[in-house]
Order: C-alpha cells, then structure tokens, then sequence
C-alpha cells in the first residue's frame, strides 16, 4: 500500500514538474524536491499511526517526482549534440546502482536499528546531498524565455483548448510527441514486467530457490548496467531511431526466446545477463532521442509528458503481465511480454513523423 502511494504521487507530478522546470530551473526544483523528499522520510520516520506514515510518504513521492522530468532535461540543456548520449548513459548507470544498492543500505540500516531509524537516515542524506547538488549546479543553465515552434498553437491565434494547453507547456503538438511517448511507455511496461517476474519466473522453470532465483534479476541489472552505458556512446554516433527499432525488436525476440532456453540454473541465470542486456539497450538511446527533440525552452514540459508516460508503464506493466499470469500461468505469460516491442516501434515510426 505504501509503495503504491509513493508512485501514485510520483506519476502525478511528473507533469507539473517538467513544467516547472522550464520556468524556475532544473538545478532549483532538484534541489527543492530532495528537500521535500527527505523531509517526507523523516516525517514517516515520526509518524504514530498508519496515515501519518502514509502522508509521510505521500510527501516524499511528491519531491521524488521532479527529478526525471528536471534532471534528464539539464543533462539534455548542458550536454552537447556528441555528447548527450553517453551522458545520459552514465545518469542511467548510476540509476541502476542506486536500485542494487538503496535496499541493502538502508535496508541493513533498518535491520540493525529498525525501520525508523532507516527512514531518518535516507531522508537526512537526501537533504544533505540536496545541499551539495545546489553548490555544485551553481552555473547549471536557467529556465529561458519561450520562442516560436514551428507549430500552429504558437502563432498567437486562439485555436484549440487542446492547441492552448499545449502551448501553455510549450511541447508542440505533434506525432513525434505522441512517437516519444509510445516508446518509452513501452520501454518501461516492458522492463518492469521482465523485472517483476524474473525471480517467480526462475523459480517455475528451474526449481530453484528463491534466494538463488534473486540472482537472475541481479544479472539482468547487471546486463543493463554495462549496455546502458556502452549504448549512450553509441547514440552519440548512429541514427537513434534506427538503434531504438532494431534493439526493441532484439529485445522482444530475446524475451519470447526465454520459453526455449533450458532450465540449468546456471544457464538460466547467464541468460538473463543477456536479457538484461537487450531489454537496457534502448533505454539511453530513447532519452537521448528525447534531447534531440527537445529545445532549452521546453526539455522540462517535453521530458515531464514522456516521464508521465513511464511512470504509467511501470503501474501498468506488473498488474497487466500479473493478472495475464493469473490466467494462463506464469510460462506462458513472462514470454508474452515481448509483445510489447510493437508498441515500441510503432512509436519509433511515429517519432520519425512531420508536425501536424
């Protein structure tokens, strides 16, 4: 229940956020929302009933929810055409880090001291690092006035109430947009169902524990790690749309393959590696995609529509591929996942569309 308050609050303001990037700095509103989002920790580390835990939880998915619309579009705004990619790469690294590593420290924190005294240490570091980012990012670039698009809503008539409310986050509307969107929805309903399910998945297949099936989801973190970063260097140097629809289709064709890899645990385990390789591979390259689209003036509400669209991917994807699981069992339906790679490039072939 708790995790679903955190994300409920963290999709909603993906939005706002972006939006508030453009206008006040990205620098500025990372650094606020990881006071906010410490502050959160520390409130639910007080709390004396359920609720007060909740809203304490609520308040730190709030400041949580401003950093992948604001961060991704400093790194776009302060990165070069050569270099964004593998900017992006590292960002995205350091991401999947954070995943390994967050629950053994400050899960081992709360199990030697308890779970408040967890919360206060993560909440207190996020306000400590906040303070740090704001020194460093002293020079980041600052929100810049808007100028025209090549768009109808930008000419100043008054058009549409759908014209008007894109121009008020200045994203024109577009089938790039749209393209944008679908891809990484796809990217993350994808990811998240692989990543859901890895360990149920193994368990099935191979009889293994589950603490010894944990580890195909370590290597499939892992597999993403390292092509994460080597894929952001290569997004600097090849067509992106052409990476993002040949690794989608590498992806899906990985995923249905995993029916027909034999259930040897070692073999299982290794072949996640590689899954975890293929399915990570799109995901620099998307964001990077997203830079090229996005101007200084718009990153923010541009990365905060896209970032909306993951976060509802990641909701979606588990409870989806959970309940098809439900009916048709767990072989069938892990497989099934790769389905979603048309989704993906369908939003590639959209992306590559002219504004209308």
């Amino acid at each position: 229940m708790l995790v679903s308050v955190y994300f409920a609050m963290y999709a909603l303001f993906q939005l706002p956020a972006g939006f508030l990037a453009d206008r006040v700095g990205q620098a500025r509103l990372i650094t606020l929302g990881t006071v906010v989002m410490g502050l959160g920790l520390v409130g639910a580390s007080f709390a004396s009933s359920y609720l007060f835990i909740a809203m304490g939880v609520a308040v730190s998915g709030l400041g949580g929810s401003v950093y992948h619309p604001a961060g991704m579009s400093l790194i776009s705004d302060i990165e070069s055409e050569t270099t964004v990619g593998k900017a992006m790469g590292v960002h995205e690294v350091a991401g999947l880090l954070g995943n390994l590593l967050a629950p053994l420290m400050i899960g081992g924190v709360a199990a030697l001291t308890g779970w408040r005294t967890g919360l206060r240490v993560a909440g207190i570091f996020g306000v400590l690092y906040a303070g740090v980012f704001a020194i460093t990012t002293r020079t980041a670039t600052q929100p810049t006035p808007a100028v025209s698009r090549s768009d109808p809503s930008s000419s100043g008539s008054p058009g549409s109430f759908r014209k008007r409310v894109f121009q008020a986050i200045r994203i024109p509307i577009a089938l790039w947009v749209l393209g944008l969107v679908l891809a990484k929805f796809a990217f993350t309903l994808q990811t998240y169902g692989v990543r859901t399910y890895a360990t149920s998945y193994a368990v099935v297949r191979t009889a293994m524990s589950t603490g010894m099936a944990n580890g195909a989801l370590g290597m499939f973190l892992a597999g993403g790690a390292i092509t994460t970063l080597w894929f952001g260097s290569l997004a600097d140097r090849y067509d992106r749309l052409h990476l993002i629809t040949v690794m989608f289709l590498v992806a899906g064709i990985l995923i249905g393959v995993t029916a027909l890899i034999p259930g040897q645990p070692l073999v299982f385990v290794g072949w996640f590696f590689v899954l975890g390789m293929a399915v990570y591979a799109t995901l620099p390259v998307v964001n990077t995609l997203i830079s090229e689209y996005a101007t200084q003036e718009s990153s923010g509400s541009l990365f905060g529509i896209v970032q909306t669209a993951s976060a509802l991917g990641g909701v979606i994807g588990p409870a989806l591929f959970g309940g098809l699981a439900e009916k048709t069992g767990l072989v069938v339906a892990y497989p099934a996942i790769a389905v979603v790679c048309g989704v993906a490039c369908l939003g590639a072939f959209l992306t590559k569309q002219d504004i209308f």
